[in-house]
């Protein structure tokens, strides 16, 4: 299987799968860092930094006797939030990298190649023409129920029933849950036969660790449930930034729905514009009362506590701290609440 991106030495890898993206960054470095030169030629910038940081440690001097020097920059979701806004001399590094030195950039969540967004401008349109950028998000819908059937053979797993669809109900599509809870599988069923009764023990924890439980509970206005659901999350290792994902993903649609709104969409129209199916026609009415509680002052003011909690995250991801998103559930609980 061809992997262009591992050839780059400028390189971006995005997306929620964290498997897939631990996997990505050690194979990249793997072909592009000196084991023996590592400690004096690969700097790995700060979670979060800005640009000139990015761009003071490539223009460091390489050691004597390497052949290059390595920078990684370990979670660079705020490098995308304002792409129009990209430093002229950053660009130009972007656009044509200089020799001697290599970049990996990571997001830990999926950027946007819609027209305006993360990835829909050059220089970016160039690196994923020439396969610098590789995605490592969630799996499409249709895809999820392939994914499963395709490693649970890898496995030699037989899935009876509707034990694949209980797994995708339960899993999402999120790759690396999805094989998490067939190796599980795996060591559970004897005779290599997964009934649903099987996955639903698996999956049950696993169910509530996700970020989809986690807001599912505090759209409910459910805190006692959402402060669980958190907890347990973080317990089990679950990455800050996914969850905030979530929580921004849901704002978004507030936001997107007055805007809707505003230009005087209907029916199916309003559906498009927040990215939902009309299956998912049923989720519409929960938004409403959310935008309707509170109106464009409060619907401001949530954005901005959403906007503070990823900046306390990121200057904290290290110590793996609780206490923002823990006022930031109780926000969207308060928001979200009847």
């Amino acid at each position: 299987m061809a992997m262009p991106w591992l050839d780059q030495s400028f390189a971006l890898i995005h997306g929620e799968d964290g498997d897939g993206r631990r996997k990505a960054v050690e194979a990249w470095k793997q072909k592009h860092v000196d084991p023996e030169w590592a400690d004096f030629s690969l700097t790995v910038c700060g979670e979060g930094c800005p640009w000139p940081e990015v761009v003071a440690a490539l223009q460091e001097a390489t050691p004597l006797g390497a052949e290059a020097r390595t920078v990684l920059v370990p979670a660079a979701d705020n490098l995308f939030l304002r792409a129009k806004e990209l430093p002229a001399a950053v660009k130009g590094l972007l656009e044509k990298p200089p020799q001697g030195v290599k970049l990996l950039l990571v997001a830990w969540n999926t950027l946007s190649a819609a027209p305006g967004k993360a990835l829909g401008a050059k220089p970016w349109t160039d690196w994923a023409k020439a396969g610098r950028i590789l995605k490592v998000g969630v799996i499409e819908p249709a895809e999820i129920p392939g994914f499963i059937e395709a490693e649970a053979r890898k496995l030699g797993l037989s899935l009876q029933g509707a034990a694949g669809s209980l797994l995708a109900q339960r899993q999402g599509g999120n790759p690396g849950l999805i094989k998490r809870a067939l190796e599980v599988l795996d060591l559970l069923a004897d005779d290599q036969r997964v009934t649903e009764a099987m996955v639903d023990q698996v999956t049950f924890r696993l169910a509530e660790q996700k970020a989809f439980a986690w807001s599912g509970a505090w759209q409910k206005g459910d805190a006692a449930g959402a402060l669980k659901a958190l907890r347990m999350a973080m317990e089990d290792g679950d990455e800050p930034l996914m969850l905030l994902g979530q929580a921004r993903r849901e704002v978004d649609r507030l936001l997107k729905l007055a805007e809707a709104d505003a230009a005087g969409l209907k029916g199916g129209e309003v559906l498009g514009a927040l990215g939902l199916s009309p299956k998912q026609a049923f989720l519409l009415e929960g938004y409403r009362n959310a935008l309707a509680k509170l109106k464009r002052r409060g619907l401001k003011a949530l954005l901005g506590r959403l906007n503070q909690c990823e900046r306390d995250l990121k200057g904290m991801a290290l110590s793996r701290s609780e206490a923002p998103l823990l006022d930031l559930t109780l926000t969207l609980c308060r928001a979200w609440g009847r």
